[in-house]
């Protein structure tokens, strides 16, 4: 099954809390999702945006822990690659995280500086075979 097929399956069992995580961060979706990511919303344990990469691997877009409700309380984001959408995924990779750099808060912020960290930690990262 592709990406796309997994994602539209995620998003047709979509609830109101997804829908509205999804119209919140609507931009990261765009972001990714135009990269060829396709993206979708994971609530277990907190609001993540989570993406598909080409290998099947995963992307987790989180902030200090969950993604807050408010979107003014976005502190930066941390992005993981990941073997699954598992809690107890085999390995994980910390990608990008702004949320302790002392970065300018609109720097800190900027979606389109996930996915060009996503796309250059594929290229090496010896966990995916992308590598």
């Amino acid at each position: 099954m592709s990406g796309t097929d997994i994602v539209a399956e995620i998003r047709s069992q979509y609830g109101r809390e997804e829908r509205q995580a999804g119209e919140l961060y609507g931009d990261v979706f765009a972001a990714f999702e135009s990269a060829g990511f396709p993206a979708y919303v994971e609530t277990r344990g907190g609001l993540a945006v989570c993406a598909i990469a080409p290998d099947g691997t995963r992307f987790v877009v989180a902030s200090e822990a969950a993604l807050p409700w408010d979107r003014d309380a976005l502190d930066g984001w941390h992005l993981s690659h990941v073997a699954e959408d598992e809690p107890s995924t085999p390995w994980r990779c910390t990608v990008y995280d702004t949320v302790v750099a002392t970065l300018d808060y609109e720097e800190a912020i900027d979606v389109a500086n996930l996915v060009s960290a996503a796309r250059a930690h594929l290229g090496v990262c010896p966990k995916s075979a992308m590598a």
